[in-house]
């Protein structure tokens, strides 16, 4: 460590100390989501229940990075700070809860105070890639070491399903309580209006009675910008043999396919909340994302568009399902693809639905983040 870098940590750890000795504010929320990214997942739909609910009760703080701008859906009442600056150091440790949807590590400046409450939402309800002790042989060490001393400090994991809770007793090295409360996030997919159905139409320009069809593929490692061979206008056209109109959007992760051309698609990558884009989508075609989960958990069609599976499996680091056990139909090319679609069969699609939720056990009914707001109206009353 230069000199330079030891003067930066001084002043830092001189500043947590002061801030650590603050007294804690009881009803402040620090939140973020996504490496403080963006506005969304679990995290947002537990602030939104919070506002809509107990109005005034608590003091909700989001983090943002500092180059992304304020997305204009977070509400008024909610306080921002950028990550690492002052600002960010005071809030997070002066909060006294603290919910977020990925680890903490060492690059989020936090020494945890005697009296804060951390909550882990983690990132879905149901994955299929095997994660942190499941995955060990596979992940940097550091990584693993960042995780156990994230897990000494969680207070609280949100569970979707008896499957999962079993993952985070067996993958965390968590011995602490789990609430078997649902997902926040997927609380939009069981919702009974059509709200995102047209607030998503209304951005992207799609008329009222045109079906969505939405391609995100999961994240690859050094995988160059390509789609698998998708060919989307050849896609649109086996979907509208049907007689319906549809648009086909692609939401493509920015790290890996952010300069592509989505020709025939609509591109949709830039749409913060990607729970919205399910909950407006008719139909999702993705690879190994855990947003496979999600469209079933919302009971719509999901396709798994999967070419590369035998390279996935011998490069990946374990699934958690084998993919034919999945209720999802797979194609590992575009004529398969089309013939996927053109045999689609509803009825049995949701028989097979209805058989894996029950198989995992699944929460979820619409009322996660209900439950999440009742435990910590709970936790402040048994503290009065």
């Amino acid at each position: 460590m230069t000199l330079i870098q030891r003067l930066k940590k001084l002043r830092i750890d001189g500043k947590i100390a002061f801030y650590r000795a603050l007294p804690l504010r009881k009803n402040k929320i620090i939140m973020w989501a996504n490496s403080f990214k963006q506005y969304g997942d679990s995290p947002k739909y537990v602030t939104e229940y919070l506002l809509q609910n107990v109005p005034g009760t608590f003091d909700i703080v989001w983090v943002f990075e500092t180059d992304r701008d304020i997305p204009a859906e977070l509400p008024d009442s909610v306080r921002v700070v950028r990550y690492f600056s002052i600002g960010y150091l005071k809030e997070l440790h002066t909060a006294k809860y603290i919910i977020c949807n990925m680890r903490t590590g060492p690059a989020h400046y936090w020494k945890k105070r005697k009296g804060q409450f951390y909550i882990q939402t983690w990132h879905s309800s149901l994955r299929l890639k095997k994660i942190e002790r499941d995955a060990e042989d596979h992940l940097p060490e550091s990584y693993i070491e960042t995780c156990k001393e994230d897990s000494r400090r969680i207070d609280l994991i949100l569970s979707g399903c008896k499957f999962s809770t079993e993952i985070f007793r067996r993958s965390f090295w968590y011995d602490g309580e789990i609430l078997e409360s649902g997902t926040p996030r997927c609380d939009v997919l069981l919702s009974p209006t059509d709200e995102n159905r047209k607030k998503v139409r209304a951005r992207y320009g799609i008329p009222a009675e045109e079906k969505l069809a939405l391609y995100a593929p999961t994240f690859r490692q050094n995988r160059a910008s390509d789609f698998q061979g998708l060919d989307f206008n050849r896609l649109r056209a086996a979907l509208e043999e049907g007689g319906e109109r549809w648009t086909v959007g692609a939401r493509l992760h920015p790290n890996v396919l952010s300069d592509a051309a989505c020709e025939g698609a609509v591109p949709m990558s830039d749409y913060s909340d990607m729970q919205e884009l399910i909950a407006a989508a008719d139909l999702l075609i993705t690879d190994y994302s855990s947003c496979m989960f999600d469209m079933a958990i919302a009971g719509k069609p999901c396709i798994l568009y999967v070419p590369d599976l035998e390279e996935y499996l011998e490069k990946e680091r374990g699934l958690y399902f084998e993919i034919g056990s999945l209720p999802f139909p797979t194609a590992g090319n575009m004529e398969e693809l089309v013939g996927v679609i053109r045999r689609f069969d509803r009825g049995e699609y949701q028989k097979r639905l209805g058989s894996f939720l029950d198989s995992i056990g699944s929460f979820e009914d619409g009322n996660a983040a209900k439950r999440v707001c009742e435990y910590i109206l709970r936790q402040e009353a048994t503290k009065r």
